[in-house]
């Protein structure tokens, strides 16, 4: 019984060490997508552009595409950008920022 726990054990193990690499690596490349203050720009001006053409589908959807133009988000980077966002928008002190400046810079 002891050598199945130790087997079982290390089989999670290499499970383990097999993930690890793909997951850091997947957030080394959304880090290297965008840095955290390209995100408060990005983020600052998306919400802007929202709430300026609010009204105008049409001109809202232009307004985004040239933003996601502007910081180089394609659809080849989207699953690296989704991976940033998740990883950025734990961090409260940045989402603070980003709501003040919306306050300041979209009204």
């Amino acid at each position: 019984m002891s050598q199945t726990r130790h087997a079982s054990y290390l089989s999670h193990l290499t499970a383990v060490l097999l993930i690890s690499p793909l997951f850091s690596s997947g957030l080394a490349m959304a880090n290297e997508l965008m840095s955290k203050a390209q995100y408060a720009d990005y983020s600052v001006r998306y919400q802007c552009a929202q709430l300026k053409h609010n009204d105008d589908f049409a001109k809202k959807e232009e307004a985004i595409l040239a933003i996601e133009d502007d910081f180089g988000l394609t659809e080849d980077n989207f699953e690296a950008f989704d991976e940033l966002v998740q990883n950025y928008e734990q961090d409260n002190a940045l989402l603070d920022d980003i709501r003040a400046r919306v306050t300041k810079e979209c009204t």
